[in-house]
């Protein structure tokens, strides 16, 4: 027997009509329980971290000393200089986490060409900004080396170098070599200020100290 299948009504189509109406309620079922649960995964993936890759801990280098450190926000600032077999130091500044005791970023300070070497002894957090105290030998000749000093401004954050100034001894035009001991009290704020207390003496008198404090603003004039 032919089945005519121009005609709906025909007895012989209602198992395929039936089955038809089955597979879109199953079909219509199926969608609806797939568009309930896609707001429970919404929900599920915003509660779930996202998978992120850490960034490499950063390395100190390997000759590196600390002279000095002071707590900022969300660690310490630590400072220091790395040299080779104790010679021929470099400053270099870090930050330390609080929560993972490593190094978020470190900065290595540059010194001029024609000097000996240079160390970060100081540090402290004012305004948003990180100051570093840097002193400088200009010589390895002890004989003729100066000490001279400079405050380093960078971001806590990066760690980025914003802006340098010198930290001169006032009042002295001749030659002489200055330093900073260890402690908070010889780099501070004061006032919005950055304060800077320690020694120096005269090249022409190398064996007579004399006290000085200088006081520079908080940013370089540009």
């Amino acid at each position: 027997m032919t089945i005519d299948r121009s005609n709906p009504t025909h007895a012989g189509d209602a198992p395929l009509r039936a089955s038809r109406r089955m597979s879109k309620l199953l079909l219509a079922g199926a969608l609806a329980a797939q568009l309930a649960v896609l707001p429970l995964l919404a929900h599920a993936s915003e509660a779930l971290p996202l998978a992120t890759k850490l960034p490499a801990a950063a390395k100190l280098p390997k000759d590196f000393t600390a002279y000095g450190s002071a707590p900022i926000e969300g660690g310490e600032c630590v400072a220091g200089d790395a040299t080779k077999e104790g010679l021929d130091g470099r400053a270099v500044v870090y930050f330390k986490d609080a929560k993972t005791q490593q190094p978020r970023w470190i900065t290595a300070i540059p010194l001029p060409s024609d000097w000996y070497q240079n160390r970060a002894t100081h540090c402290f957090a004012m305004g948003g900004s990180l100051f570093v105290l840097v002193q400088s030998d200009t010589s390895q000749r002890s004989s003729i080396s100066q000490t001279l000093l400079n405050v380093v401004e960078l971001s806590p954050t990066t760690g980025k170098i914003v802006a340098n100034q010198d930290a001169d001894v006032p009042g002295v035009d001749a030659g002489y070599s200055s330093w900073v001991d260890k402690g908070n009290e010889g780099f501070h704020e004061e006032k919005g200020q950055i304060k800077i207390s320690g020694q120096y003496f005269l090249m022409s008198d190398p064996n007579k100290r004399i006290p000085f404090t200088a006081t520079l603003p908080a940013h370089a004039s540009k």
